[in-house]
């Protein structure tokens, strides 16, 4: 049976635009007069016109709709749709998505310039974005139009590779960023299969950073100065920062990606450093970071990470911690909120971490400091529970006499307890009728 695209009908004027696919025995309207979804799975059209080169131009695309979900909320989950739609017809004159031509590869060629192309283009079709830009930024800065880049993969051999390593560690580079630059040349290495003794090649040693050691107070110094911070998408960025997200996937955030009906902000597969998307809630001030930015399609916060680290940069001198940066507010937040008497678990699902070993690993310390907390735990509770059983008795004592003899003032309930410990009298009722 034919489908037919019948206009949505809401008092509150916002589905300007859209249809919903129906069969004809399916259309209906709620007591309002509002459009009523059918009891399946079910798409919406949304339709838009916008001016390009001085012509009206017109587009539409269908969206999937998932069943059980209002028409009310398919309708405002997809007016960042309609918005994206208008803008893409304003640039481009229609909705057609560009032919995507991945370039040809010449087998013949083994240098490793074009090795490194191919594997690259790959990388982008199962690789998170920002891991794409770590590569191609490792690559274009150490690599590209050197020696090694311009020879042929088969002749490359272990003392290439070294003296490569060596080079960057004479220029003071990072040893995290020379280990990046060893992933990426043994998987194109790998992949065509020029296989080198790696454990020949003397990398310089990694030391992990750090987790957050500052205090509680210092913590709420550096977020107050980034949640009051004059510049609003910095701001807007800082926010989040501070709700435990990193800053490739929050610069690659969009309007499209919110829903505000169930207060989520989606962050897609490729987006994320696990590779697979996530759900977070949206508190009033993250909403309100994203509200009070001029966007209301796109990206969320349209800066460049170079002009967020600027930002970061003069926020921190301008409270004096210069031992930070941004990716240290992960840690910051992680290590305040265990502190605190937030659980692991929670925490761990903060971060977005996949496995909680990975949180557990950075931010519970090592196994002899575990141990000594979990000693001094079982000692203070034997400690404590000396103190706790002669409390208990009095108390019971107190409380049996003063539940049989509520009349009684709390000075006699405890002249009575004091007399039934003597041994001198055996008649404990009469004892308490004399005093009484």
């Amino acid at each position: 049976m034919v489908l037919k695209a019948i206009k949505i009908k809401l008092n509150n004027n916002t589905a300007s635009g859209m249809y919903i696919l129906l069969k004809p025995h399916e259309i209906k309207y709620t007591k309002l007069n509002e459009t009523k979804p059918p009891n399946r799975a079910y798409k919406i059209e949304v339709a838009v016109e916008v001016m390009y080169n001085n012509k009206r131009c017109r587009g539409k695309s269908t969206f999937n709709i998932v069943k059980g979900t209002s028409i009310v909320e398919a309708v405002s989950s997809l007016l960042g749709k309609k918005n994206e739609m208008k803008q893409i017809l304003k640039a481009k004159g229609t909705l057609k998505l560009e032919k995507v031509t991945l370039e040809k590869i010449n087998t013949k060629d083994r240098k490793f310039k074009s090795l490194y192309n191919a594997w690259i283009n790959n990388k982008k079709i199962t690789t998170a974005k920002n891991t794409v830009r770590a590569y191609n930024g490792s690559y274009t800065s150490y690599v590209k139009d050197t020696k090694l880049d311009n020879t042929t993969v088969d002749d490359i051999t272990v003392d290439d590779i070294q003296n490569l390593i060596n080079t960057l560690i004479n220029r003071g580079l990072k040893p995290k960023t020379i280990v990046l630059l060893k992933i990426f040349i043994k998987n194109v290495l790998d992949i065509n299969d020029v296989n080198l003794n790696w454990k020949k090649i003397v990398l310089p040693k990694v030391v992990a950073k750090e987790k957050y050691s500052g205090t509680d107070d210092e913590a709420k110094l550096i977020a107050k100065t980034l949640l009051e911070y004059p510049h609003p998408v910095a701001r807007g960025v800082f926010t989040f920062l501070l709700s435990g997200r990193r800053i490739g996937e929050t610069l690659l955030m969009k309007h499209e990606d919110i829903n505000y009906i169930k207060n989520l902000f989606t962050l897609p597969a490729e987006n994320t450093k696990a590779h697979t998307e996530v759900k977070y809630q949206l508190t009033p001030l993250l909403i309100q970071a994203i509200k009070s930015q001029k966007t209301t399609t796109g990206l969320i916060f349209p800066l460049k990470h170079e002009s967020i680290m600027y930002h970061f940069k003069k926020a921190m001198r301008s409270i004096n911690v210069h031992n930070m940066v941004m990716h240290d507010l992960r840690s910051m937040v992680a290590v305040i909120a265990l502190r605190n008497g937030a659980d692991i678990y929670s925490v761990s699902k903060m971060l977005s971490h996949k496995n909680l070993s990975t949180t557990e690993g950075s931010y519970l310390g090592s196994g002899s400091e575990l141990a000594a907390e979990a000693q001094d735990t079982f000692t203070a509770l034997i400690a404590k529970s000396d103190d706790i059983i002669d409390v208990d008795i009095e108390t019971d004592e107190f409380t049996i006499l003063k539940k049989l003899y509520s009349h009684a003032s709390d000075e006699k309930i405890y002249e009575i307890i004091e007399m039934m410990k003597s041994t001198y009298f055996t008649n404990k009722q009469n004892i308490i009728e004399n005093i009484l």
